[in-house]
């Protein structure tokens, strides 16, 4: 029997937060919440196994209806009751009892219980998951009853409101005006009342820029011209969580580039992968400075047609995306014209496509290998799917073996906190600290009292230890690796990693931006996103809108790019051997107090 959960289908980092709080309840500092959280989760699990034992006889329905309402009665405890209204987390679990209740009643064809236990869970939730109530089964049973249609459609009624859907219409060349600025000011209206970053742009007059942008997407001529002027509005609010994308029917037009990588090193635009024979043949070749594109100056070039268009946390994470992410992108039948440096005197001009390229390859996401001295290194270029973690444990008994391990997340833009987390808790048996999270508290009787200032409240979980498992756990010395590329969920493995003091952070500052966003549909079948939650360290310590210093710091330098030489991994394994080789490196050795602190504090 499937049960849905009030998250199920949700954003990453909610149901991360929920399956931290829900297996870390064995922690001595669970509180009563969580602990009322336990027994009515326990009584949902007894249900279930119930009505499975007996292959869902009616004996066995009958026993899990007792066991399912008995735990939803004692959620009308005054003492209960109390809990959940300051606990999201238990206040749910109600309503997935219900939904419980509401699955084997229609298993059972009891229309009029089905119905009120919908109704209850409507109560509690006035926009519920869909899958709940118009699964199969609900509407065989329930189509021709009148209080499920009005229910549906009360349901309806508020997917509307928060849902925008006259707004988010299919693609079309051209929009109305009325469109066109609808879906600016929706963007403009999701950002007043949920963006969680609004301290870090404290210049920003939002309704100024509101103004200012609506003779823009008023002029605009088509589709295209439109998202033009949206994809210049959200990067003022300076979040790289915060984004407007155009409908996939235009992003060729946007965001095709050809198989090269650019990054800006000392100074200079150079290329620093060529994922291409045909470029290749044409004589580009790592190490080559762009000193301009379409006969314009490259860092002016980056300046007036790339960087109004990124939106960034951070100038670090600004050059990143000016020189590396965004550079070459642009429409695909639109070649770009190269002026390329070899460093040795040697200059020339080349038209480079940014597309049809049958041989495009891209840099492996995650490389293996064991370097001099015992020290294994594995890259970990993305947290987006399982293969992240899985990489880590393909290698385990390797790692194992080693007396020290680097752990590369330059390239790492992110994805899912589980998959960092999972490797996190490979290299400790210490709780694994999750961050501090608040969102935006909107107060509409305080503000008509004339209290216009904002509240943050933190969420629940917040702080949350991630559920650590018994598994082999490597005990020697650590290095992680970082850049301006460390982004997002990458920085909460950071974030984690420096909590536990488990080893050293080898490179440069990170990218300075995660949480989490919120996502919805713009007119033209364009979407957006924006950053709605506020993630610190444990402590409390910043670093949304900042980044993640190194301990150690190190930077490539033209030479090395050239030289085809990775300072980064050359100097963490240097500390690490020192660190394996004996109790203690000397105290005026880079780093020497964070790694000497490995073996005292043990796993």
């Amino acid at each position: 029997m499937s049960r849905p959960d009030r998250w199920n289908g949700g954003i990453a980092a909610a149901a991360f937060a929920l399956a931290c709080l829900a297996s870390g309840m064995a922690q001595a500092q669970k509180g009563p919440a969580m602990q009322a959280y336990d027994r009515l989760s326990a009584a949902r699990e007894q249900a279930e196994a119930v009505r499975d034992q007996d292959k869902d006889s009616p004996a066995s329905r009958k026993q899990a209806e007792t066991i399912l309402r008995d735990a939803l009665e004692s959620m009308q405890r005054p003492d209960i009751r109390d809990l959940a209204e300051g606990n999201k987390f238990l206040r749910y679990r109600a309503y997935n009892l219900r939904a419980d209740l509401f699955e084997l009643y229609l298993a059972e064809g009891d229309k009029a219980q089905a119905l009120d236990v919908m109704a209850q869970m409507l109560a509690e939730d006035s926009a519920p998951l869909d899958l709940v109530y118009r699964s199969k089964r609900a509407q065989a049973l329930l189509q021709g009853e009148p209080r499920y249609r009005a229910m549906l459609e009360r349901a309806d009624a508020m997917g509307r409101l928060w849902q925008a859907r006259a707004i988010a219409t299919p693609y079309t060349d051209y929009l109305s005006e009325a469109e066109r600025i609808a879906g600016l000011s929706l963007f403009w209206s999701e950002v007043k009342y949920n963006f969680a970053h609004f301290n870090n742009v404290p210049g920003l007059d939002w309704d100024r820029a509101y103004l200012d942008f609506l003779p823009q997407v008023i002029a605009s001529r088509d589709t295209r011209e439109y998202y033009e002027v949206l994809m210049r509005f959200a990067p003022l609010l300076h979040d790289g969580h915060t984004n407007v994308y155009p409908p996939k029917e235009l992003q060729p037009r946007f965001y095709a580039r050809p198989p090269l990588r650019t990054a800006l090193i000392g100074g200079k635009v150079l290329v620093t992968f060529v994922g291409s024979g045909l470029l290749a043949k044409q004589g580009i070749r790592v190490g080559d400075e762009i000193t301009a594109i379409d006969g314009i100056e490259v860092k002016r070039y980056a300046r007036e047609r790339v960087a109004p268009y990124e939106s960034s946390s951070t100038p670090q994470d600004m050059a990143v995306r000016m020189y590396t992410y965004g550079l070459l992108a642009g429409d695909k039948d639109a070649p770009l014209k190269l002026d390329l440096d070899d460093g040795r005197g040697h200059h020339r001009t080349l038209v480079v496509a940014r597309d049809n390229y049958p041989d495009r390859r891209s840099p492996p996401s995650f490389v293996f290998r064991q370097l001099p001295g015992g020290v294994a290194y594995l890259s970990l270029d993305q947290f987006e799917t399982k293969a992240s973690s899985e990489a880590f444990t393909q290698h385990l008994s390797q790692i194992m073996q080693a007396k020290a391990l680097i752990l590369d997340v330059r390239n790492n833009g992110g994805g899912s906190d589980r998959y960092g987390f999972e490797i996190l808790s490979h290299l400790t048996a210490a709780p694994i600290p999750g961050p501090r999270s608040t969102e935006l508290s909107v107060e509409p009787v305080e503000r008509a009292n004339g209290h216009l200032s904002m509240e943050w409240r933190p969420l629940d979980g917040s702080g949350a230890s991630y559920p650590h498992r018994t598994r082999p756990i490597f005990n020697g010395p650590v290095a992680v690796l970082t850049s301006a590329r460390t982004f997002s969920a990458a920085e909460d493995f950071v974030m984690a990693f420096g909590a536990l003091k488990r080893g050293i952070l080898v490179g440069q500052r990170t990218g300075g931006s995660t949480g989490m966003p919120m996502s919805f549909n713009l007119p033209g079948g364009g979407s957006a996103r924006i950053c709605v939650k506020w993630d610190s360290y444990p402590d409390g310590r910043e670093f949304v809108g900042k980044g993640i210093a190194p301990d150690v710091p190190v930077a490539p330098s033209v030479a090395d790019i050239r030289g085809g030489r990775d300072p980064v991994i050359e100097r963490a394994a240097q500390l690490l051997r020192a660190r394996a080789g004996r109790l203690r490196p000397s105290p005026d050795e880079p780093g020497a107090s964070r790694i000497a602190g490995d073996r005292a504090r043990g796993p």
